[in-house]
This record gives C-alpha cells, sequence and structure tokens, in this order.
C-alpha cells in the first residue's frame, strides 16, 4: 500500500515538473511580430497588467531601449521614435528595415523580483506591389505570366476561373515571375494574380481570350475592308480636291483675261483724240428799248426856274488871260 502511495507521488510529481517546464518554455518563447515600413508596430505584454509601481524595461538585441513605470519614463534612444505607455505597451513609429530584431521586455515589481519576461521578433516587410499580368496565344494555347517587383518575403499565387494553379516562381534582376502554359486548347479564361505578405495584399485580374481560325478569317477579312475603305476615301478626297484646283485655275484664267480687256480698252480711249467741243451758236443779243411813256404823264407841279449862271469878276478874267 505504502508502495502504491509512493509510486503515485511520484508520478504526480514529475507531471507538475513537465507541466511547469512547458509554461516556462511557453511562456519565454519569442512571438513574431510585423510591422510595414514608413508605419508603426505596437509590442503589447499580453495576459498581464502592469501596476504603477512595478518597473518596465525594453531591450532591442540586449540594449536598453525604455525602462520606467506609469508615472517615470526614461528613454536611451530617440523620443522621437519610441513611446511606452502606462499599460507596458511599447510603440515604435518610422518602421525601417533596420528596425527589424528581437526585442525583450521585463516586469520586476518593487521588491526587485521578476515578474515578467517576453520576447519579440519583429520583422519589418514592404507594401507588396501590384502585379501585372501578361500572355501570349500560340496554336490556341495560352501563355500566362505574372510579374511583380518585390524584395521581402511574399506569398505568390496564380488562379484560373478561382482555382489555384501549380506554378514556381523565378527571380531575375529583382522582378518575381511565375509562368504557366495549360495543357489542354483553352481559348478563354479568367486568371487572377495575388501577392502578399504579412503586412499588406495586392491583386490583379484579366480575362484572356485568344483567337480560333473563325475570328482571325473574320479579324482578317475586318482589316482588308478597313484598308480599301481608306483607299477609296483617299481616292475621293484627292478627286474632289483636283476638281477644285482646276475651277480656281479657271477662274483665275477668266479674271485674268477680263483684266487685259478692260487694260486693252483704256488704251484706246487713251490714243483717239478729243473732238473739238462746239457750242451752240451764240443769238444776236437784241438791245431791250425802254417801255414808250405814257402820254398821259402827270405833272407834279409848275416847271421850276433855271439857276443863274454867276458872272465872273474882271480879275479873274485878268488872271485867265
Amino acid at each position: 500500500m505504502n508502495l502504491k502511495m509512493n509510486f503515485r507521488g511520484i508520478f504526480l510529481a514529475k507531471c507538475l515538473v513537465v507541466l511547469f517546464s512547458c509554461v516556462k518554455g511557453s511562456a519565454n518563447e519569442a512571438r513574431n511580430e510585423y510591422g510595414m515600413q514608413g508605419g508603426s508596430v505596437f509590442l503589447n505584454i499580453q495576459n498581464f497588467k502592469v501596476e504603477a509601481q512595478q518597473q518596465v524595461t525594453w531591450l532591442k538585441n540586449l540594449f536598453r531601449l525604455t525602462k520606467g513605470n506609469s508615472s517615470d519614463v526614461k528613454y536611451y534612444k530617440d523620443e522621437k521614435k519610441y513611446e511606452m505607455f502606462p499599460n507596458g505597451t511599447l510603440k515604435i513609429d518610422h518602421l525601417v528595415e533596420e528596425d527589424s530584431g528581437n526585442y525583450k521586455v521585463t516586469v520586476y515589481n518593487d521588491m526587485g523580483s521578476l515578474q515578467v519576461e517576453k520576447n519579440f521578433i519583429l520583422r519589418v516587410q514592404e507594401m507588396v506591389s501590384k502585379p501585372e499580368i501578361k500572355w501570349t496565344c500560340s496554336q490556341k494555347l495560352i501563355n500566362v505570366t505574372c510579374e511583380v517587383k518585390q524584395k521581402n518575403k511574399w506569398t505568390f499565387h496564380l488562379l484560373q476561373n478561382n482555382q489555384s494553379l501549380p506554378v514556381r516562381s523565378t527571380d531575375a534582376n529583382g522582378t518575381w515571375k511565375i509562368e504557366y502554359q495549360p495543357t489542354t486548347k483553352i481559348l478563354t479564361a479568367k486568371f487572377l494574380c495575388e501577392v502578399k505578405n504579412d503586412v499588406s495584399q495586392n491583386t490583379t485580374d484579366q480575362e484572356i481570350k485568344c483567337s480560333g481560325p473563325l475570328d482571325i478569317v473574320l479579324i482578317v477579312s475586318i482589316g482588308a475592308g478597313a484598308i480599301v475603305f481608306v483607299i477609296f476615301l483617299a481616292l475621293l478626297i484627292y478627286c474632289i480636291r483636283k476638281k477644285r484646283a482646276e475651277r480656281y485655275e479657271e477662274e483665275q484664267d477668266e479674271e485674268t483675261q477680263m483684266k487685259i480687256r478692260q487694260s486693252s480698252d483704256e488704251l484706246k480711249y487713251r490714243e483717239l483724240p478729243k473732238p473739238p467741243v462746239h457750242g451752240p451758236p451764240k443769238q444776236p443779243r437784241q438791245q431791250q428799248r425802254p417801255p414808250p411813256q405814257s402820254q398821259t404823264q402827270y405833272q407834279a407841279g409848275p416847271p421850276r426856274p433855271r439857276p443863274r449862271t454867276q458872272q465872273k469878276s474882271p480879275s479873274h478874267m485878268k488872271e485867265r488871260l
């Protein structure tokens, strides 16, 4: 009986040790965090509430970043980049690729004993670019290519009619490319190319149509008809312009002839002598006789006496002599 009790106790103790070691290992296991270039990221202490008197310390690759409590925080790096909140959360702004690395946070109580220790692995990634779908049609087959310019880790998918296709990606000068060529004859299909990473995602879709034999004949006939129409239109325009030019030349010739005739007529009129100008014959002007006085004139009064001539004095006579 005692042996059974001892065996049970030993077994229970071993289980508790294994459980404690598992819990401790999971607590110290690093957690992955992702941030986008140019953005911000928050590193949180999960399942733990930081008290006012507890001391929180953040480190990156064993270099201290911040240390303090809810009322007083000391920064060892750029304060514009790092910010620690009262609950122990660390905010990192203006992320760049160099911010990737291992982060660690520790929490001590006022007695100096360790309360929490967490590890983080931060990976800063760039936003994925928009992919581009290209295709070629040959012998009724579709050769589809999806390209994207990307450096960091990403996931590349090509889907046909919402079904993923088994393709492999290749890299050439920073441009990743996947190529797909179906084994069966396909004339029309809808393809979707998807690129994503842990912080962003971008897609593009394209409906591709490859022409069959009838379509080729139709396209060729349409093209030939268009060429004939263009030639006919060019000839029509040429004829209209030619007619206009001939009419214009005829009008110019007529105007020239009219000007020549007018100038010749003017020269003729200038060369002819002017005829003498004869006025109408002058008729002798008859003198008008005064009208006869009427015999019966009214006399106003008796005739007036004539003035006497004064006799010259002898002295005047002498002088004249």
